[in-house]
């Protein structure tokens, strides 16, 4: 009886220990199954954190991969655009120096011209000096010889008691733009004096013929009439009408103004009385 009583009372308090260790076991199973679950939920969203900017680092990555081959197309596009542009512009480079050697050769050609041009006007200025200094030699001949004809007779001219002017007769040649201007001084129906002045424009290799028919044409109205006894001036001008004789015409002459004066008066014997104002 005390035996049996005594495992029973052993058995009692063994279970009592044995339930209790489980409970503590229970409880701290528990405690730390509740603390792996927190830990397991932080975790996860960790994980979800994580796979959230894997996947937002791969959009990224995508679109810098796409960008980048943009900016590869870009880079090829303006390489190729440099190119033509550098072939367009060494063409245009080309072409503009060929434009410039031409201009240089003009700009020495014309340099050349000017050069031959101005030594022909150096030579067209000695011309004028000589034919000024021949025309200054005729003048004072002409007037020496008018003087010693006119002073003989210089008492025998008449007082004008009415003097009447013709009105002037002016006609113009247009193919060498003359001008002749024609006054006439009549005493009691006879012409005591009469000069023609003629001037134009004309051709200067045609200058001699020019006076040379001027002077037939003052004449023709009489034969008679001497030509010493005629006070003959005219004044060569090689100013041209066109000032710049440096571009005229290589194997051209420039045109030269012409101006002729002859006068004959009362006091010449052989004038015949004109019939009628010219």
């Amino acid at each position: 009886m005390e035996l049996s009583q005594l495992l029973n009372e052993i058995r009692a308090n063994y279970e009592r220990l044995l339930t209790r260790n489980q409970i503590e076991t229970v409880l701290s199973t528990r405690l730390q199954l509740e603390d792996l679950t927190k830990k397991m939920d932080k975790d996860e969203e960790a994980l979800k954190a994580a796979r959230a900017e894997l996947k937002e680092a791969r959009r990224q990555w995508h679109h810098l991969q796409v960008e980048i081959e943009s900016l590869h197309a870009v880079e090829r596009g303006l390489e190729n655009s440099l190119q033509e542009s550098e072939q367009h512009y060494q063409m245009q480079l080309q072409d503009l120096e060929a434009v410039i050697e031409g201009l240089e050769k003009e700009l020495a050609e014309v340099r050349r011209g000017i050069e031959k041009q101005l030594r022909e006007h150096e030579m067209l200025l000695n011309t004028k000096m000589r034919l000024e200094q021949e025309i200054a030699t005729y003048r004072r001949l002409l007037e020496k010889e008018e003087i010693r004809y006119l002073t003989p007779s210089r008492d025998k001219c008449y007082i004008p008691q009415e003097v009447s002017f013709s009105t002037e007769v002016i006609h113009k040649r247009e193919k060498e733009k003359v001008e002749t201007v024609t006054k006439q001084a009549i005493l009691n129906g006879n012409v005591v004096k009469e000069s023609t002045e003629a001037h134009g424009t004309i051709q200067t290799e045609r200058v001699d013929e020019v006076i040379k028919e001027w002077e037939g044409s003052f004449f023709k109205d009489n034969p008679r009439l001497r030509k010493k006894s005629v006070s003959l001036r005219f004044d060569l001008h090689l100013a041209a009408t066109d000032e710049g004789c440096l571009q005229t015409k290589q194997d051209n002459l420039p045109d030269i103004e012409v101006r002729l004066i002859m006068r004959r008066s009362c006091s010449i014997p052989s004038i015949k009385p004109s019939t009628g104002a010219n």
